[in-house]
């Protein structure tokens, strides 16, 4: 089985979270998501999710990972895929640099960016996320865990 690892990147506005979304390239389907990847054995889910977000948004500062407690499976190209989920929270929307999977990226609210996902499994898990985001309050609540 392959083990995935699904990296929603967000920040705090004064009511709610904002999520960063990236567009991949036409060639990989051009449609929206948050960043994915593969977890390399023996990798953690927070290490791949660090990477990952390093390879494809050029991030390495962050307040915390958040552990929605959330993963499902699925078929991918005839394999079976074990997909985990983790959210980082960053302070003031940091420069983002774009991997060469990516053409753009958008901060969108909860409604916006689940109106953008192509993936019904991508808005469960950002339904799952913001409903628990929204239940721990905001990043004042948080305390971080640092890099």
């Amino acid at each position: 089985m392959i083990r995935c690892i699904m990296v929603w990147l967000y920040q705090w506005t004064e009511k709610e979270p904002l999520y960063l979304l990236l567009k991949r390239t036409p060639s990989l389907g051009g449609f929206w998501q948050p960043v994915t990847g593969y977890i390399e054995p023996p990798e953690s889910n927070r290490t791949a999710a660090l990477r990952e977000l390093f390879e494809e948004t050029g991030i390495e500062k962050y307040e915390q990972v958040f552990d929605p407690q959330h993963y499902y499976f699925f078929n991918m190209h005839g394999k079976e895929c074990a997909m985990s989920v983790l959210a980082v929270e960053v302070k003031n929307p940091p420069a983002i640099r774009l991997s060469e999977e990516h053409t753009a990226f958008q901060w969108l609210s909860y409604a916006e960016a689940r109106q953008m996902l192509y993936w019904p499994n991508n808005m469960v898990a950002l339904d799952i996320l913001h409903e628990k985001l929204l239940a721990s309050g905001t990043a004042n609540n948080a305390k971080p865990d640092g890099n």
